[in-house]
């Protein structure tokens, strides 16, 4: 039975209304051009509702502490926004020397990104890594350029036509498994880090 205490308190909206849509965009990006599209589609529909049941659950569990949840939230909408951008050119590379240490590379990258967590987190929260802080957009911009720069020069290869969008967005990807992984930190070891 809920506590009085819990009735008078805000309740977190579930805020799927973007999330499911930025998916399953990605989802569909992510599962063609291939003449294999409804078995992608149908692996990437599984796994997205994987996602969607973790953020309910954790609805159910948090919806009276409406900054875990958000937080929380926001850690699944940006790890399943990492996963749908990463799997196309981990996909592409099925068949080739290039796969497995491909697929390696992309698993380390999701494993680094929980094991740095609360260093990358201390660099949000912390006013004393403010220059570690200016580091990370200035990271991005020079992912954006590298990319640009990759999809410009390929486009102009005798390769895949989509190999170049695909290269920008694992490294788009691989740059948001980092920004994720601080959003499931709770509120308490967010509050420690500040002073670390």
């Amino acid at each position: 039975m809920m506590s009085k205490n819990n009735e008078t308190e805000p309740i977190a909206e579930k805020r799927l209304g973007f999330t499911i849509p930025l998916h399953l965009f990605l989802i569909l990006c992510a599962s063609m051009p291939e003449e294999h599209f409804f078995f992608w589609l149908t692996i990437n529909l599984c796994v997205e509702a994987l996602i969607v049941f973790r953020v309910l659950t954790m609805w159910h569990r948090y919806k009276h502490d409406t900054k875990r949840y958000y937080s929380i939230q926001a850690y699944w909408m940006l790890i399943g926004f990492s996963i749908f951008t990463t799997m196309p050119f981990v996909k592409m590379s099925y068949g080739t020397v290039a796969f497995w240490p491909l697929l390696v590379t992309t698993l380390l990258l999701f494993l680094l990104g929980h094991v740095w967590k609360e260093r990358i987190g201390a660099i949000f929260v912390n006013p004393r890594r403010e220059k570690q802080l200016v580091m990370w957009p200035t990271a991005l911009a020079v992912i954006i350029l590298i990319g640009i720069a990759i999809m410009a020069v390929l486009r102009f290869q005798s390769m895949h036509p989509n190999i170049g969008i695909a290269i920008f967005l694992y490294m788009v990807g691989g740059f948001a498994i980092f920004i994720a992984t601080p959003f499931s930190l709770s509120g308490e070891r967010i509050e420690e880090l500040k002073g670390k």
